[in-house]
């Protein structure tokens, strides 16, 4: 059975490769800048940002331009990926009724091409590190490991949300508010230490708090993160990947009666 399965997606990865191409195309069709909107944004974004809360943290946040930035990449990747997994059998319904392709390679193309798009941002993200003096140690070497936690997770949650969602349309205008809330849940542009410790509990069940604690050990803090930190990431990772897929396959031959 793992054996079809490998041997159907390897079939298949050229159809990937396509899917990921054609929206990559079409997100940035007539757009002058193009690709380089998912440098500038947040860029700009972060000016704003530092101008009105560096002042606020500089004492307990050094090199807050960088921690801030690092903090809306990995958020955005992770809840736009997930956000647009929900939709994914909806947008791509043409395809799905034409053809005779795994449901889940259109999440899975998903989260690959929102994942370029954070792949793109980490550009201007080394930048400002550079120019504000964050130093550069071995420990950046290691950044793929809090990127792909945040791949794993996302795809898992993505595939679980893209299961209800297909058939639930308030879903997304749900999770739009989650996701603000969510924002807020995370410290993106405030530090942890100004959460109460008998509350901080909380917020290390926020798994994107402990991929963005692991990402700035590794390359604001220049530190090995806790090996309890690195346990519950990898548990986040594989528990919410091997739920999404178990709902996914439960949920996706009712699919074709509801795109």
């Amino acid at each position: 059975m793992v054996r079809e399965k490998i041997h159907e997606f390897m079939d298949y990865l050229p159809f990937l490769n396509q899917i990921v191409k054609r929206d990559f195309k079409k997100k940035y069709y007539k757009s002058v800048l193009g690709v380089a909107w998912s440098m500038l944004s947040p860029l700009l974004l972060m000016i704003v940002i530092t101008i009105v809360f560096s002042t606020l943290f500089k004492r307990t946040i050094p090199y807050y331009p960088a921690f801030w930035f690092s903090g809306n990449m990995l958020f955005t990747f992770v809840t736009g990926g997930i956000q647009a997994c929900m939709n994914s059998m909806i947008h791509n319904a043409s395809l799905i009724k034409k053809m005779r392709i795994p449901n889940y390679f259109f999440c899975l193309s998903t989260v690959i091409l929102h994942f370029i798009m954070m792949l793109f941002s980490i550009i201007p993200y080394v930048a400002v590190s550079f120019f504000i003096g964050v130093p550069f140690t071995p420990y950046m070497l290691l950044l793929p490991v809090p990127l792909l936690y945040a791949f794993v997770f996302t795809l898992g949650l993505g595939m679980f949300m893209c299961a209800y969602g297909t058939f639930l349309r308030d879903l997304d205008y749900l999770f739009t508010v989650i996701r603000r809330v969510w924002m807020y849940l995370t410290p993106i542009f405030y530090p942890i230490e100004i959460i109460p410790n008998s509350f901080r509990f909380l917020w290390e069940l926020n798994p994107i708090y402990i991929f963005l604690t692991i990402y700035r050990n590794l390359t604001i803090d220049g530190v090995m993160p806790s090996e309890r930190m690195l346990i519950i990431a990898t548990l986040y990772s594989i528990i919410t990947l091997v739920l999404g897929i178990v709902t996914f396959k439960e949920k996706q031959d009712r699919f074709f009666l509801y795109i």
